[in-house]
Protein backbone atom coordinates (compact mmCIF):
# COMPACT_ATOMS: atom_id res chain seq x y z
CA UNK A 1 0.00 0.00 0.00
CA UNK A 2 0.87 3.67 -0.74
CA UNK A 3 2.12 5.65 1.89
CA UNK A 4 -0.30 7.98 2.85
CA UNK A 5 2.28 10.47 5.76
CA UNK A 6 1.69 13.93 4.97
CA UNK A 7 3.29 16.92 6.60
CA UNK A 8 1.42 19.14 8.73
CA UNK A 9 3.31 22.18 9.10
CA UNK A 10 1.00 23.86 11.72
CA UNK A 11 1.60 20.64 14.19
CA UNK A 12 5.41 20.29 13.05
CA UNK A 13 4.72 16.61 12.50
CA UNK A 14 4.33 14.06 10.03
CA UNK A 15 0.71 12.41 9.97
CA UNK A 16 0.45 8.94 9.06
CA UNK A 17 -2.08 6.00 9.26
CA UNK A 18 -1.74 2.98 10.88
CA UNK A 19 -3.80 -0.30 10.29
CA UNK A 20 -3.70 -2.37 13.94
CA UNK A 21 -6.46 -5.10 12.63
CA UNK A 22 -5.34 -5.44 9.09
CA UNK A 23 -6.50 -3.02 6.37
CA UNK A 24 -9.90 -4.53 6.66
CA UNK A 25 -10.09 -2.80 10.20
CA UNK A 26 -10.01 0.39 11.46
CA UNK A 27 -7.87 3.15 9.98
CA UNK A 28 -5.86 4.81 12.95
CA UNK A 29 -4.44 8.43 12.52
CA UNK A 30 -0.94 8.87 14.29
CA UNK A 31 1.70 11.44 14.11
CA UNK A 32 5.72 11.53 14.47
CA UNK A 33 7.19 15.12 15.54
CA UNK A 34 9.43 16.81 13.41
CA UNK A 35 11.56 16.33 16.06
CA UNK A 36 12.00 13.02 16.40
CA UNK A 37 12.67 12.42 12.62
CA UNK A 38 15.78 14.63 13.20
CA UNK A 39 17.24 13.59 16.00
CA UNK A 40 16.36 9.88 15.77
CA UNK A 41 15.96 9.29 12.22
CA UNK A 42 18.44 11.73 11.07
CA UNK A 43 16.13 13.45 8.62
CA UNK A 44 17.16 16.27 6.30
CA UNK A 45 15.74 19.81 6.26
CA UNK A 46 12.69 20.13 4.05
CA UNK A 47 9.15 18.59 4.49
CA UNK A 48 9.54 16.48 1.46
CA UNK A 49 12.14 14.77 3.34
CA UNK A 50 10.48 14.52 6.52
CA UNK A 51 8.15 12.59 4.85
CA UNK A 52 10.67 10.43 3.29
CA UNK A 53 12.34 10.07 5.94
CA UNK A 54 9.36 8.47 7.75
CA UNK A 55 8.51 6.55 5.11
CA UNK A 56 11.92 4.92 5.09
CA UNK A 57 11.21 3.98 8.69
CA UNK A 58 7.80 3.44 8.57
CA UNK A 59 8.13 -0.32 10.45
CA UNK A 60 9.95 0.54 13.63
CA UNK A 61 7.36 4.20 13.49
CA UNK A 62 4.01 2.20 13.01
CA UNK A 63 4.82 -0.94 15.75
CA UNK A 64 5.45 1.68 18.07
CA UNK A 65 2.35 3.65 17.23
CA UNK A 66 0.60 0.48 17.04
CA UNK A 67 1.98 -0.39 21.04
CA UNK A 68 0.65 3.05 22.32
CA UNK A 69 -2.84 2.64 20.18
CA UNK A 70 -2.69 -0.99 21.98
CA UNK A 71 -1.99 0.59 25.28
CA UNK A 72 -4.69 3.10 25.57
CA UNK A 73 -7.08 3.15 22.09
CA UNK A 74 -8.61 6.39 23.34
CA UNK A 75 -5.60 8.81 23.45
CA UNK A 76 -4.01 10.70 20.55
CA UNK A 77 -1.31 8.67 18.91
CA UNK A 78 2.01 11.87 18.47
CA UNK A 79 5.55 10.15 18.79
CA UNK A 80 8.39 12.31 19.95
CA UNK A 81 12.05 11.78 20.03
CA UNK A 82 12.05 10.63 23.84
CA UNK A 83 9.60 7.71 22.68
CA UNK A 84 12.19 5.91 21.04
CA UNK A 85 15.04 4.18 22.27
CA UNK A 86 18.63 5.92 21.36
CA UNK A 87 19.92 4.69 18.26
CA UNK A 88 23.58 3.85 19.13
CA UNK A 89 24.87 6.18 16.20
Amino acid sequence: MASEAIFLPAAGSVQFAIYPDGYDGARIIARIDEEALHARFHAPDGETELVRTYDRNADSIDALATARYRENPRVEICLRSTDFQPSGY
